[in-house]
């Protein structure tokens, strides 16, 4: 990506992606039902973890795409380990970045890769569902224009029983809802994509834009010399390096074959691309507006401490 053209095109292709999956995200929730998705999804917080991770691996999506599918887990009230295996495991657990990894800088270092990322996306959707993460999550409705809940009143005539605990309302409940057919289906699907991109376009403008100007700004050959192998703080900065970034699968093939060929270390290319693609601007942008600062800030310096232990393990074995 070495032009204007090429960061529109890119934006252009994240707009795309972002409403179609969106779309098909508010079908799926329509057609299957929220209780459905929470069978599927469900069991003690290690089984939901592992679906997570699963779910991420097959849909190897950037964090832009990957949002209407956190915000559909939570909207069907899936517990905590599920989704945030699946936030971390989407972008970072990617196959094609699998691939490209085990070319560049061999097999081994690719395995080193993989199994740190699964171990840390299982890791932290344990803590997750361990900790009261509620309070910090902001609201659904406010992110996919979908109404507030409606709470049913209770009649005068028919008190609550003392003890009677009243069943919680979730934020949504389209299960309820009989199902309208595919036509009207399709137009409410499609009113929630629009909704979400208005709240989300100028994010994914900017914080695209901002990437892949720092990107495109600072030379190969300086990132080369920050990874480089005779550093002893390569990893670190590799991964500090790596956080303002944005890490698509199309800009980190040059960038990782450029860095190689340069003398940059194994290990420093493993951290740089587990921050770049995990916890980059782009994504911080997004994920302030699904969660409060603490927990952005938390899951930023949780994705920088796994990039340094991955690249210092890598390191270690090869």
């Amino acid at each position: 990506m070495t032009s204007l053209p090429g960061a529109a095109l890119l934006i252009a292709e994240m707009v795309a992606l972002l409403v179609a999956v969106t779309f098909g995200v508010a079908l799926l929730q329509r057609r299957m039902g929220d209780a459905a998705i929470r069978r599927w999804m469900g069991g003690p917080p290690r089984r939901a973890a592992l679906k997570g991770i699963a779910v991420g691996f097959i849909t190897p999506f950037c964090t832009y795409s990957a949002i209407p599918v956190l915000l559909g887990m939570r909207q069907a009230g899936v517990r905590p380990a599920g989704y945030a295996a699946f936030i971390f495991a989407a972008p970072v657990v990617d196959p094609v970045m699998i691939g490209v990894l085990a070319i560049i800088i061999g097999p081994t270092g690719a395995a080193v890769y993989v199994t740190t990322a699964f171990a840390a996306a299982f890791l932290l959707a344990l803590i997750v569902d361990a900790v009261d993460i509620a309070p910090h999550l902001k609201p659904i409705p406010a992110l996919v224009g979908s109404p507030a809940p409606v709470s049913t009143p209770v009649p005068a005539s028919s008190p609550a029983t003392p003890g009677t605990v009243s069943p919680p309302v979730s934020c949504s409940s389209p299960e309820e809802v009989p199902w309208s057919g595919w036509r009207e289906e399709s137009r409410a699907a499609w009113r929630r994509a629009v909704a979400l991109l208005r709240s989300m376009a100028w994010l994914i403008a900017a914080g695209v834009g901002v990437g892949l100007a720092i990107g495109l700004l600072v030379p190969t050959d300086a990132l080369a010399g920050i990874a480089g192998a005779d550093n002893p703080l390569a990893v670190p900065a590799a991964a500090a390096a790596g956080i303002p970034l944005y890490f698509g699968t199309e800009l980190f093939i040059p960038i990782g074959d450029a860095l190689h060929a340069k003398g940059a270390g194994t290990g420093a290319i493993v951290a740089l691309v587990i921050a770049g693609a995990g916890a980059n601007i782009p994504e911080f942008a997004l994920l302030t507006k699904i969660a409060r600062g603490r927990v952005v800030a938390a899951f930023f310096a949780y994705v920088f401490a796994v990039a340094v232990v991955a690249g210092l393990l890598t390191d270690l074995i090869l």
